[in-house]
């Protein structure tokens, strides 16, 4: 008995020791990490204040918990936005964003349990050189909880490991996508267009598509219809080998009663689309749409519909190839 009893002294002493140990630790924890990006400061920005692009470089995506079921309510980069998930390994929590200036600073308040355990969590973006240093950073209250102020020790190495890697992920898509033209996402409503449909290959482009134009400005002007955009070119097939294509060139216009001959008169219906501004010799497009249909596939959209190429700029009006604007988009959904 008298081993024992000092066996239940013993324990009751080492409780003690570790609960005013316990006490004496620090109540708050901070993690912090940085890497620099050679990309711009913007484009940084937007990968890291909107949630539904977290899953192009973030540690805790529905790879790393597939039963995790995340739901976002609020606009991207705006204060109020909130992000919730629920999973197995990742538990359930939700992140609110609580302050967001547009290249200086995104801030948010992280939860689990419905806010029984809390934290806020930030980034900062400054200029190095041509470059931009991203600094990473989590803090939080531990509270009287002894036991929470002894996890907060392995905070740094378990939680800062995570940020290592999704900052090093983000350095990867950050500096792809800097090469890449703006790319928007966008809403395109419905509207009339005339068209023809016609075929060319390598070296019947431009007689094909001049005289295809010509034939609906002609249309336009003997109708004296109004038009509502620029000239575009919709790709109903395309053969990378030969680069020969079918497509309809068109014209969106106020109204049609019909078209004639091998015009016609639709509505293209409303619908969201990935749209790019390039601007270059329409011969070398090919490095656009591999930037496009890699920023759909990453974002998890699905294309639904052919491309189209909108011929901002007149080129008969400009001679420099260089100044030449074309908008090149995908339907999306």
């Amino acid at each position: 008995m008298r081993t024992f009893g000092k066996i239940i002294l013993w324990l009751v002493i080492v409780i003690v020791a570790l609960t005013i140990i316990g006490y004496l630790l620090p109540r708050t924890y901070k993690v912090e990490r940085s890497i620099i990006i050679g990309a711009d400061k913007a484009l940084v920005y937007k990968l890291t204040c909107d949630f539904q692009k977290w899953n192009l470089w973030s540690p805790w995506t529905k790879e790393a918990d597939t039963t995790a079921l995340f739901e976002m309510s609020g606009g991207p980069c705006e204060a109020g936005t909130i992000w919730k998930w629920d999973g197995e390994d990742f538990g359930k929590g939700e992140m609110v964003i609580s302050e967001a200036v547009p290249g200086k600073l995104f801030s948010y308040d992280l939860s689990f349990d419905e806010w029984k355990y809390e934290s806020k969590g930030s980034f900062l973006y400054e200029v190095v050189n041509d470059s931009v240093l991203v600094i990473w950073t989590m803090e939080g209250d531990l509270g009287w909880c002894p036991v929470f102020r002894y996890i907060g020790l392995f905070m740094d190495n378990q939680i800062g490991s995570d940020f290592e890697s999704g900052l090093a992920k983000l350095k990867i898509v950050a500096e792809e996508r800097h090469g890449w033209p703006p790319i928007y996402e966008k809403y395109m409503p419905e509207q009339i267009v005339l068209v023809i449909r016609d075929s060319a290959g390598p070296d019947t482009y431009g007689p094909v598509m001049s005289k295809g134009y010509g034939e609906l400005m002609h249309f336009i002007q003997a109708k004296r219809l109004k038009i509502k955009g620029h000239p575009f070119a919709m790709y109903v097939s395309w053969d990378s080998v030969t680069q020969f294509s079918v497509f309809d060139m068109g014209i969106a216009v106020e109204y049609a009663d019909g078209g004639k001959g091998r015009i016609k008169a639709e509505m293209t219906p409303g619908q969201k689309i990935v749209m790019a501004d390039y601007f270059g010799p329409y011969d070398q497009t090919a490095s656009v749409y591999h930037a496009l249909e890699k920023y759909i596939s990453q974002g998890g959209l699905e294309i639904i519909g052919n491309p189209w190429e909108i011929f901002v700029t007149d080129p008969t009006n400009e001679p420099d190839t260089a100044k030449w604007n074309t908008q090149i988009l995908f339907p999306v959904k």
